[in-house]
């Protein structure tokens, strides 16, 4: 089968690697679609460990080719999307069911071959099911939707909540999505008119560009909540972000940091935590909540494909890797097609 293998740290290669087999309870997905993320970027940089020559991508959707013994939840033709790492069951946290705090977890595209091939190999019970209505754009997203239910949860957003989003990239923009359809007022803020643009399009009740107004705190505040927001969430992955958050977020309320990076944070006043009672908390992953994630695609409550911007071929998966990394002509999220 074909695949793109990364060779080395942003050098990939689109080649022939030996098909793959089933063993008990595994599956074998012919793919359909693959959304590069955050994550795949930092394996393909380098920044974050993964094995050698690993295939990369760990967020598709595709229909069932084959399957392995003792599987009974699926079969041949169906169409799914899985989860992106599963518990090696042994842990302490796995046994006590909270497989996202997983010692020693199996992830696709770090510990084991990810989906940017023709096929690829998962457990049986990491599927999440969908309809054949679902487009592949559409059902490569169950991840992502995953992870930002996992955070609106952690957060409490509920009916009634101004909640303030914090970075209008892919994962921001469904978590706008999800904050609204928990019904609360949202809307966020940015530095990319276009991407902007496309908050506007999938429901955000404001938005604002913060290069282009200094003052956007204290106008933000003045004109959508005095009294400051119910919750804020940080999706840029910045510092910046992270203290606007919590100076934005209001007595009592909740900054939740989805954006991920490798800085170290300082400059939040330790006052704040006494005074005015705030809580910041974080959210990782999205395990518990991609049946959710596949139940809502299935419903089309999710806009996803006003956030593909760009779309390639398997056999250039490194141009599209290229184009994520280095943020190129304006890309919110690149997606693959493999078959």
């Amino acid at each position: 089968m074909k695949a793109s293998v990364m060779v080395a740290p942003e050098k990939l290669e689109f080649r022939d690697v030996p098909d793959v087999k089933p063993s008990q309870r595994q599956v074998v997905i012919k793919v359909k679609c693959v959304g590069i993320c955050g994550t795949d970027v930092a394996v393909y940089r380098g920044t974050v460990p993964a094995k050698s020559n690993l295939i990369l991508g760990h967020e598709y959707c595709g229909e069932i080719a084959e399957v392995g013994p003792g599987v009974t939840n699926c079969k041949v033709g169906d169409y799914v999307s899985s989860g992106g790492a599963w518990g090696c069951g042994k842990c302490a946290w796995c046994l006590r069911g909270e497989m996202s705090y997983c010692q020693s977890p199996n992830s696709l595209a770090r510990t084991t071959d990810g989906c940017l091939a023709e096929y690829i190999l998962v457990p049986s019970d990491i599927l999440y099911p969908l309809d054949t209505g679902v487009t592949p754009i559409q059902g490569q997203g169950v991840i992502g939707v995953g992870t930002g239910l996992r955070a609106v949860s952690r957060a409490g957003v509920k009916v009634g909540d101004r909640v303030l989003l914090i970075g209008p990239g892919y994962g921001g923009l469904i978590l706008l999505q999800l904050c609204k359809l928990a019904g609360a007022r949202a809307g966020i803020v940015g530095t990319r008119s276009e991407r902007l643009a496309i908050a506007e399009k999938v429901g955000a009740d404001f938005t604002a560009n913060i290069k282009q107004n200094p003052d956007w705190e204290k106008d933000l505040l003045a004109s959508e909540a005095p009294m400051g927001f119910n919750v804020v969430i940080e999706a840029s992955g910045s510092i910046s972000g992270l203290l606007s958050a919590t100076r934005m977020v209001k007595k009592g309320g909740t900054v939740l940091q989805f954006g991920t990076s490798f800085d170290t944070i300082s400059g939040i006043p330790q006052k704040d935590f006494y005074y005015r009672e705030i809580s910041i908390i974080g959210s990782k992953g999205g395990w518990g909540f991609y049946n959710t994630a596949a139940e809502l695609l299935n419903r089309h409550a999710v806009q996803i494909d006003p956030l593909i911007t760009h779309k390639f071929p398997l056999a250039e998966t490194a141009a599209a890797f290229t184009m994520m990394d280095k943020r190129l002509d304006g890309v919110v999220r690149a997606a693959v097609f493999c078959s």
